[in-house]
């Protein structure tokens, strides 16, 4: 397959373009500089769009946008947050339509704050209502707009919390751990739907070979663990006590509206992916926590 990819120096994007070149797969990584090696291509995400540069490929991979946990959110840095996803969604978009042979297909980064900021204990499939009350969410409806309409089919990934030494929530954590600082985030009760870095790579493989791949597709773990839960298996994974506790008013003071944000109670699962056939490598939080303390 031809694949045209961006937000490729990413962590998610890192690990998928190594793993489609594995398979002897043409890879594409649209970048914003300069290009420096000669897979790249260079684009503007916030306009200027080059259709040629997604004519003719099998596969658009979106992934393009400034990472959540990058900086505390000023009301700058928000703005950065939104716009670096929505213009480069627009951006894509125009260019899909505008290309002479336009892309096979489009699988769109989005994220499981599609169904708000806390549903408490509610199970949340691909059917679940749509939330509205908080920033990610106002994000997520508006990253997903920009591609509704495009004359391809698109698959809308909503990713979950990404367990992966390389990067996201896992690294932090670690270190308070090590320190002997570990413990539950905010009451212990909240649902984290999390995924390995390597299912999600498996994810978007198992999607890329699918032929009707289009809509939402939760990619989460199938058993969504409680925070409480999650901060005891990892102080067993690395043989350290999880004694402290860290109420949410205090992430607050800590780490601002992420915190709240990112951090509140979502129950996903990942119905239409164990549909279409999808088995997760890491299905439960035990092999997941295991797996990530060891992925590289």
């Amino acid at each position: 397959m031809k694949i045209v990819i961006t937000g490729a120096s990413g962590m998610i994007g890192r690990a998928l373009c190594a793993d489609f070149r594995r398979d002897g797969h043409t890879v594409t990584r649209l970048v914003r500089r300069a290009p420096a090696a000669p897979d790249e291509r260079r684009w503007d995400p916030t306009g200027g769009a080059d259709p040629d540069l997604v004519s003719g490929a099998d596969l658009v991979i979106n992934l393009a946008g400034a990472g959540l946990a990058d900086r505390r959110w000023t009301a700058g840095y928000k703005r950065q947050v939104m716009d670096s996803r929505v213009g480069s969604a627009r951006t894509l978009a125009e260019m899909i339509t505008a290309a002479e042979r336009p892309p096979g297909r489009l699988l769109a980064m989005s994220g499981i704050r599609y169904y708000g900021v806390d549903r408490g204990d509610t199970e949340l499939d691909e059917d679940a209502e749509p939330g509205h009350d908080g920033f990610l969410p106002e994000v997520t409806h508006a990253w997903d707009r920009e591609t509704e309409g495009l004359p391809i089919p698109v698959g809308r990934l909503r990713v979950g919390l990404v367990l992966s030494r390389q990067g996201g929530l896992l690294p932090p954590l670690l270190s308070q751990f090590r320190f002997g600082l570990g413990g539950p985030l905010g009451s212990g009760r909240e649902f984290w739907s999390c995924v390995t870095l390597t299912d999600v790579v498996r994810a978007v493989r198992f999607l890329a070979e699918l032929p009707d791949a289009g809509g939402p597709y939760n990619v989460v773990a199938p058993a969504p663990a409680r925070s409480g839960d999650f901060a005891r298996e990892l102080a067993a994974a690395l043989h350290r006590p999880a004694a402290l506790r860290y109420p949410t008013p205090l992430l607050r003071l800590l780490m601002g509206q992420m915190a709240a944000e990112v951090l509140a109670s979502l129950r996903v699962v990942p119905r239409r992916l164990l549909d279409a056939g999808f088995r997760f490598e890491h299905p439960d939080l035990p092999t997941s926590v295991r797996h990530a303390l060891n992925d590289g």
